[in-house]
């Protein structure tokens, strides 16, 4: 009795979480892409060329997606230590004009509002992520789950990739485990967390992350660009 009064109750903290995804949700473009091509500047650029065609193959598909990643940051922290691409991350992300979305923003503060627990899922490396939050002055009211890098032999590599259903682990890994009250995401990645929400909200999405979340999360789905979502608050 006590194991499934623990296990309802963890349920019930699980209800009050509201995930929102980064890139694209709260601000345009992709800053962790941005960032990886920003250190291929220079002879690595030359160097990671030849993987262009099969390191983007394999980003296509969630099983491989972390590997395609992996090659192009192998290539990019060549002779860099873990320090330096993380005070690189901050310095990038801090000259980098961010493009807000204030729709998405004004949900989130008024989900804040309202009570319940906000969390920022990204893909994004962490240390980028957290000087774009700080910049949308959100530093400290939301929890983030982000990508982790960590030393490697051969440079920095990724520790933790937090996309697709591996989002799911990383919030899973820092407290956040599924049901979620709502998310709201642009990318058809993000269908194994939106199919984990009571609320699964589209926002921005591409017409392929459009057909590929209607497919995967069916009528449920809210599609924030052509039908009025609820405003912040979830109840």
């Amino acid at each position: 009795m006590r194991d499934a009064a623990a296990k309802d109750a963890r349920r019930d903290d699980a209800s009050d979480v509201v995930v929102y995804d980064f890139d694209g949700t709260l601000v345009e473009g992709d800053i962790g892409a941005a960032f990886i091509h920003h250190l291929l500047r220079g002879w690595r650029r030359g160097v990671a060329m030849p993987l262009a065609t099969p390191g983007l193959a394999l980003m296509r598909f969630e099983r491989t997606r972390r590997l395609g990643v992996s090659m192009f940051l192998r290539v990019a922290s060549l002779g860099r230590s873990y320090d330096d691409i993380h005070a690189a991350a901050e310095r990038f992300a801090e000259a980098r004009t961010i493009r807000r979305r204030e729709r998405e923003i004004g949900w989130l503060r008024a989900d804040l509002a309202a009570g319940h627990r906000v969390v920022v899922a990204t893909g994004a490396f962490e240390p980028l992520a957290r000087v774009v939050l700080r910049g949308l002055g959100l530093e400290g009211s939301v929890t983030l789950v982000a990508s982790r890098l960590a030393d490697g032999p051969l440079g920095p590599r990724v520790l933790r990739h937090c996309n697709g259903e591996a989002k799911l682990r990383a919030l899973a890994e820092d407290g956040f485990p599924p049901p979620y009250a709502k998310a709201v995401s642009d990318s058809w990645a993000d269908a194994p967390l939106l199919r984990a929400a009571r609320e699964a909200v589209m926002v921005n999405a591409s017409p392929r992350s459009r057909d590929a979340l209607r497919r995967a999360i069916g009528e449920r789905l809210i599609d924030a660009d052509n039908a009025a979502p609820a405003r912040g608050a979830t109840s």
